[in-house]
């Protein structure tokens, strides 16, 4: 397929999974309430963390096995399929074991009970991340797409009669529909590995030993990353509670829906530049996407400032207005980090993992102390200014490694050019005339 091809079926597919995590976080807070969705978040949070410090960064390495034409698709999913459950068994049995000493320190207004089932998810979740890096890799987009939709849409299809039936237990529902959702998912990955290629058990040394050499570092770069982006929420959670927590994964979640354009431009630049003959190719490639990416969020960041108060309100009702100032800080952070995800992509594929690792190292460190001074003063403002700066910081550090890497000048990387527009148009175009909303004229 075409790299516009697969930007335009992964589009459609986000598009509609941005609407069902929309109407989803719309009955989740009108619902929970900001307490009730804060104690939800930090629930998830724990079974998120347990996940990305264990995964190995399996997944990732997908790109680069495969496009260094290290292993065949077959002999990487029966790898996959054996460290997925090795790691996601051996995570869980540690996890469950410190859950009753760990989670009263670090997030006492959460039931264990809450923490506990959500850590049951951890090894669906290994599956589900590790087959679907090797469907990237692959460049089978279609199948990519199908288990990015399999988790957000079955926790609607269980949640919507929770909320609807169940009112009285929709915290204690919810989660286990997280769970359950996270099932469905991981063994609908496996389903749909076993219809490309033989899924068996497999165990090769060697092919382990290099996956996880490289897997690694670039896993310690993801959960570096992870800690930038939710970390904030642990450090709200002490200082000011869960009902903050509620407010502020709302600014959260509305200002990240502006990344579903830059991962999909990312998921699908990944094997282009593992698989391009030429580092020339390569370089043309992203910078292209760079400054797409650049031109179209900067665009949604300006929209969010002249309607987010507006659409707080509307959706999440006025008792939620708390989190329209944070989200409007956190926009010049989104932009940037919107940014280093097209370049982080790029250099992975090209085998430079640990440019994530040393950008993450220093927009955590950043982003813990300015949590740390700037809470306590100005409540959650301060998360989402610590936020914006650190997100800024890590950009600052990809864009510099690329440059150094490729020898791209910095305003072929953001600088959007007269074709670029026309290039999204023709992309915007072409989606909008595939879900129906244009009809082509031969």
């Amino acid at each position: 397929m075409t790299f516009a091809r697969n930007v335009s079926i992964t589009l459609a597919t986000r598009i509609a999974l941005i609407l069902v995590s929309l109407v989803t976080s719309v009955i989740m807070a009108r619902t929970l309430g900001p307490e009730g969705k804060g104690v939800f978040s930090l629930a998830v949070l724990a079974a998120g963390i347990v996940f990305i410090v264990m995964n190995l960064g399996v997944g990732p390495a997908s790109g680069f096995m495969l496009g260094r034409k290290k292993a065949s698709l077959e002999e990487l999913a029966g790898n996959w399929l054996s460290l997925s459950v090795l790691i996601g068994i051996g995570a869980l049995a540690v996890s469950l074991a410190l859950a009753p000493v760990l989670a009263p320190r670090l997030v006492p207004s959460v039931p264990l009970w809450a923490i506990v089932i959500a850590l049951l998810g951890v090894p669906f979740s290994m599956l589900v991340y590790n087959f679907q890096m090797l469907f990237r890799a692959n460049n089978d987009f279609r199948s990519f797409n199908v288990i990015e939709a399999l988790d957000p849409v079955s926790f609607f299809l269980l949640f919507v009669p929770c909320a609807v039936f169940l009112p009285g237990r929709l915290l204690r529902s919810s989660i286990e529909g997280y769970l359950a959702s996270h099932v469905i998912a991981g063994l609908g990955a496996v389903f749909l590995m076993r219809r490309f290629t033989k899924l068996s058990f497999r165990w090769n040394g060697a092919l382990v030993r290099e996956t996880l050499r490289f897997g690694v570092q670039q896993n310690f770069g993801n959960l570096l990353d992870f800690l930038n982006f939710r970390f904030d929420m642990l450090l709200v959670n002490y200082f000011l509670g869960p009902v903050y927590v509620g407010y502020y994964s709302i600014s959260v979640l509305v200002a990240e829906k502006l990344w579903y354009l830059p991962n999909i431009l990312s998921a699908v630049l990944h094997p282009r530049v593992a698989h391009a003959g030429e580092d020339s190719d390569a370089n043309r490639d992203t910078t292209r996407v760079s400054r797409t990416t650049v031109l179209i969020i900067g665009a949604g960041c300006l929209a969010i400032l002249l309607v987010g108060r507006l659409l707080v309100r509307l959706l999440y009702s006025d008792r939620f207005l708390p989190a329209v100032t944070p989200l409007f800080l956190l926009l010049p952070g989104i932009f940037m980090m919107s940014l280093s995800k097209i370049l982080t992509s790029d250099l992975t594929a090209r085998g430079y993992p640990r440019a994530s690792m040393w950008a993450g190292l220093v927009a955590v460190v950043s982003n813990v102390i300015l949590n740390v001074l700037l809470i306590p003063r100005i409540a959650i403002n301060g998360a989402a200014l610590s936020s914006s700066v650190s997100y800024s910081l890590y950009a600052v550090v990809i864009v510099i490694y690329f440059m150094r890497v490729t020898g791209v000048r910095l305003a072929a990387i953001v600088m959007p050019k007269a074709d670029d527009v026309r290039y999204c148009a023709r992309i915007i175009v072409r989606e909008m005339s595939r879900v129906g909303v244009l009809k082509r004229h031969k």
